[in-house]
């Protein structure tokens, strides 16, 4: 694996080791990791008289997010240089400044997966309305993430999430007509909630932004945990469904995207697992260090532009969860930031210590950010929890497929890659040309044969080879704990009893061909 560095910096460049009055960019507001709150949910606003308003909520366990969770709205009268707060809102959190160009509007949940709220200030966000609710039952999950007007409509996503464990979100689009009283909850329809595939890569999705597609259809595009992938809903009618999966740089984690008339291109802002860091394969929702603007034409094929921000530090450092904002020939950024400061630095880089202002100049003249790698200088580690939190996954979603098997990505090196694999059936047997295979058992048991020749051979791929069963191999029992090495041109097949599950650590080594 290789470390990348954008070549094109457009804000600044930084060291480790920087300290608080490093911090790039304007800080808005600052919450020192001591107090057990931390900045969530930046969203970021240009008012109707031409002030940025800036706002974030409070989350943490000194925090009342699960309660009434209070947010904190800020004002520039300088483009941004300068800020001060206005105002501290109760039963407002995950929330999103917008404005219908005469009101500005507060749209979020009242607490942690609490009701729908929504207010309202007609002074450019120096006082506010009390909170008007816009569902009676509680659940709702968001962030800070685009509202759209088409066809005299107003759209905005959502999720809901069932009692239980995380992770089992329902995407959902509402909207209401433009003019109409957003503050009334029959003003508001909704899509019906669309579940997570249970077949599917991934884990989940969340923080879905909504967005006019080409053909002027309502998208729900939303992250897709834990890989750098997006998943995009269409709306017809008022049926929500799944369109498809794309590839997306920073898909892993929350991003925005806006359409720009000028260029007649998307503009997002995310945050890329770089390569070269412990998480950035097998989890890389876990390093948000590194903010890319990236364009596309068609919200399919997307192409990075230039790094905006970056450390070299992962742990404690972060620009995540960023809202942002066309001015002009230039783009503002608000930023949940984890960054050094007098008393410690942040948390860890998921609980920020910051509220970030930042600027890209003249964004439309960005060209295609290039990537250069440099070596390893240290081991990479993954440690015995995340190692864990991996194979429950595998166990997890392997038991929901048909075929009985899911492989979580680990590691992607220069000859070789590492996964962590689950099966719950017997497989196909197979046979790879140009791959040797390294098992370590980590629980379950299952029959490995190996040896002998295919039955039913067949390729699907180049120098790849399966087949119905092995014929003529020798039978090894495995169990946790067995270390397995399999050489190219070898057939083989685990086999399962009924009601087994067996999870094991994959080492794929590339070989020169052999003739």
């Amino acid at each position: 694996m290789q470390r990348f560095w954008g070549v094109v910096a457009v804000l600044l460049a930084f060291v480790a080791g920087a300290k608080a009055d490093q911090v790039p960019g304007a800080v808005i507001d600052h919450q020192p990791a001591p107090t057990k709150e931390y900045i969530g949910s930046p969203s970021i606003l240009i008012a109707p008289n031409g002030n940025y308003i800036a706002s974030h909520d409070l989350f943490g366990p000194g925090s009342t997010e699960n309660e009434s969770a209070e947010s904190k709205i800020f004002v520039s009268e300088d483009r941004g240089k300068t800020w001060k707060q206005t105002a501290t809102l109760s039963d407002q959190f995950w929330s999103n400044l917008f404005t219908d160009g005469k009101l500005i509007y507060l749209m979020g949940t009242a607490a942690q997966y609490g009701h729908i709220v929504i207010r309202t200030s007609a002074d450019n966000g120096q006082s506010w309305s009390e909170a008007h609710y816009l569902t009676s039952d509680t659940g709702y999950h968001t962030a800070p993430v685009p509202v759209v007007v088409t066809k005299g409509k107003i759209y905005r996503a959502f999720e809901h999430h069932p009692t239980g464990p995380w992770g089992f979100f329902q995407a959902f689009v509402m909207w209401a007509n433009v003019g109409s009283d957003l503050t009334k909850p029959s003003s508001w329809s909704f899509s019906n909630r669309v579940s997570f595939p249970a077949d599917a890569e991934g884990n989940t999705w969340l923080e879905g932004n909504a967005v006019i597609a080409p053909d002027g259809s309502v998208l729900d595009v939303l992250r897709v945990d834990n890989l750098q992938r997006a998943a995009m809903l269409k709306l017809t009618g008022t049926t929500l469904a799944l369109d498809r999966f794309v590839d997306f740089p920073g898909g892993a984690t929350k991003f925005t995207i806006r359409f720009d008339p000028v260029s007649k291109l998307y503009w997002a802002l995310s945050n890329p697992a770089l390569p070269g860091y412990a998480l950035s394969v097998g989890s890389p929702s876990g390093v948000r260090n590194t903010l890319v603007i990236s364009s596309s034409p068609d919200l399919v094929r997307w192409t990075p532009r230039s790094i905006v921000l970056h450390h070299p530090d992962s742990s404690f450092h972060a620009f995540q969860y960023v809202d942002w904002q066309f001015d002009g020939s230039d783009i503002v950024v608000a930023s949940r930031t984890a960054f050094d400061d007098d008393t410690g630095g942040a948390n860890s880089f998921h609980n920020a210590n910051y509220l970030t202002f930042h600027r890209i100049h003249a964004f439309r003249k960005l060209g295609v950010a290039s990537l250069k790698g440099s070596p390893f200088t240290a081991a990479e580690v993954d440690s015995p929890s995340q190692i864990a939190r991996w194979s429950s996954l595998t166990q997890s979603k392997a038991a929901m497929r048909d075929d009985g098997i899911y492989s979580q990505p680990v590691g992607l090196y220069g000859n070789h890659t590492t996964t962590i694999t689950t099966r719950t059936k017997t497989g196909e047997a197979e046979e790879h040309k140009q791959w040797s295979d390294i098992f370590v058992v980590l629980s379950g048991e299952a029959s490995l044969v190996s040896g002998g020749h295919l039955a039913g051979a067949r390729t699907v791929a180049p120098g790849e080879m399966r087949g119905s069963s092995v014929v003529d191999g020798t039978t090894q029992q495995l169990k946790a704990g067995s270390v397995v090495h399999i050489d190219p041109n070898i057939p083989h097949q685990l086999i399962l009893a009924s009601g087994a599950s067996f999870t094991y650590f994959v080492v794929k080594v590339k070989q020169p061909l052999r003739q």
